[in-house]
């Protein structure tokens, strides 16, 4: 186990440390800009050639499971013996599913299963419908996902999984920051005001209630408020340098919206770089309160094959919006198969090299790190074919546990699903209840 934030000693001055810390960040930066460069672009080795008539298996399984949840979660009972019941059955259906169509190994049930981790995410979702009764049911799938980020660090370090009041705030400020600078409706004087009074607001100045300009920013800010009560400034000042890091990725991120850019007007991979790595090296602070250089090390790795396959999975919609990134600018004029190819084994080498997380003991929580980032590059290339090679495509998708074309509509299915569920819900005013559902 760890040292925790709360007794891990700090020999060196405010000053010496802070130096050290945004030294660190450079350091980091430099490391994984030259390991992307250095990664080579050999096709993916996923594993074993599949069956075209196992693919077909395995998507009308999951076709199957797709309509049994969505009938479970219509029939959630009231009473709480009931949904123990429930929640057991279920969880032994997916479990079972995971292991025997998509080669899960047998130590997800500790992680994925495990009863903090399920209600970790189910306090997540209540605490977001009482911070916001108005956020959409996307925001909060979008806000969870970095939860659980933060859940897999929290395995990492050794520390109980669970939702912690910083953990929430940190992740509740992507659906609400994020998608603001994303907008391409919001004026670029807007987001310049927006980001320069939230650098302020995180260097520790006083806002005045008066001075903010809409209900996001108060929101926001009732956030850091939260992130504060659990790591006051005083004793854990490396926290809000961790926040003040990933505002400053985000403020550079600007510069590649609006317009078409030539790669040699931007550091457009520097950008992905530091902006991905420092949000979840702010995941790691907000976890643990302070961490080893090997920890920030890592994480900074984590949080950049992180940002490279959002940027792939968004290439389409970046490049329609002259939002550049190195997918973007690629997108249409080349085939993106040799950046896919380095990205993949870039996750590769981040989540097996670092010596920090090497044990034993955390082999099926990096299985869990690596299959997530994996599957989310293979989604990417399933969705957006036009933009790759056709052997590419073909190689890839033969050793898939799905074909593509099964996997979009599974995916559309799965969507719709999910929305005859909420009106069934609605319909009946279950809805609410089943947010507030506890245990």
């Amino acid at each position: 186990m760890p040292v925790t934030a709360l007794t891990r000693p700090h020999f060196s001055p405010p000053s010496t440390l802070e130096a050290r810390f945004w030294q660190d960040c450079e350091d980091f930066k430099a490391r994984y800009t030259t390991l992307w460069w250095e990664t080579g672009t050999e096709d993916p080795v996923l594993g074993e050639t599949v069956g075209r008539r196992r693919q077909r298996d395995n998507a009308r399984e999951t076709e199957r499971l797709i309509d049994h949840l969505a009938t479970q979660v219509e029939a959630y009972p009231e009473a709480e013996p009931e949904r123990l019941a429930w929640r057991e059955a279920t969880r032994e259906t997916v479990r079972h599913f995971g292991e025997e169509r998509f080669g899960w190994p047998r130590g997800y049930r500790d992680l994925l299963f495990a009863d903090d981790f399920f209600a970790a995410s189910q306090e997540f979702v209540r605490q977001a419908r009482a911070f916001d009764p108005h956020v959409e049911l996307e925001e909060i799938g979008q806000a969870l996902r970095n939860a659980w980020i933060i859940n897999s660090i929290q395995m990492l370090l050794g520390l109980p999984v669970a939702l912690t009041p910083a953990a929430f705030a940190y992740s509740m400020l992507y659906p609400y920051t994020d998608n603001y600078l994303d907008d391409p409706g919001v004026s670029a004087a807007a987001k310049e005001g927006f980001c320069r009074d939230l650098g302020r607001r995180l260097a520790g100045e006083a806002v005045s209630p008066h001075a903010l300009h809409d209900d996001r920013q108060h929101a926001v800010y009732r956030l850091i408020e939260q992130i504060e009560g659990q790591f006051p400034r005083g004793s854990f000042p490396a926290v809000f340098w961790s926040l003040e890091a990933i505002h400053r990725g985000q403020v550079k991120s600007l510069r590649q919206q609006g317009r078409a850019q030539s790669p040699f007007e931007s550091d457009l991979i520097g950008i992905s770089v530091e902006k991905g790595g420092s949000s979840v090296l702010a995941d790691g602070y907000l976890v643990a309160g302070s961490l080893a250089r090997d920890e920030a090390d890592f994480l900074f790795g984590y949080g950049v094959v992180l940002q490279l396959l959002d940027d792939l999975q968004d290439a389409r919609a970046d490049r329609q919006a002259n939002h550049m990134t190195i997918f973007s600018l690629t997108a249409g004029r080349w085939p993106l198969d040799r950046l896919t190819s380095r990205l993949f084994w870039s996750i590769r080498t981040v989540i097996r090299s670092a010596p920090r997380f090497a044990g034993a003991e955390l082999a099926a929580v990096r299985d869990l790190i690596e299959r997530n980032c994996t599957t989310l590059l293979v989604a990417a290339v399933a969705d957006n074919q036009d933009l790759f090679s056709r052997p590419y495509v073909r190689a890839l998708e033969a050793q898939w546990p799905l074909d593509f074309a099964a996997m979009r509509k599974l995916r559309r299915r799965g969507r719709k699903r999910y929305e005859q569920t909420l009106k069934a819900l609605r319909g009946r005013g279950r809805l609410e209840g089943l947010w507030q559902a506890r245990g």
